[in-house]
């Protein structure tokens, strides 16, 4: 599907920077369409970032700190 492509990305990081979130969306089974639903929104946001000129890359680079969030406390 269309807008997906960030999904794996998106896992990875909250596996690995927010265990705890994870753990709960995963025993709730929610984390899969989360993560589908923020990768959804980032490939809309770069999208519309490329349609208005930017590079792909730099697009990417200024949509991801909304989505991969900062380290649990």
């Amino acid at each position: 599907m269309l807008g997906l492509q960030y999904t794996g990305l998106i896992l990875r990081h909250w596996k690995q920077w927010r265990p705890k979130a994870y753990k709960e969306m995963t025993k709730d089974g929610t984390i899969q369409e989360f993560a589908q639903s923020l990768s959804k929104q980032a490939a809309t946001q770069v999208a519309t970032l490329m349609a208005a000129g930017m590079p792909r890359h730099q697009a990417e680079e200024f949509v991801m700190p909304d989505i991969l969030l900062p380290p649990e406390d």
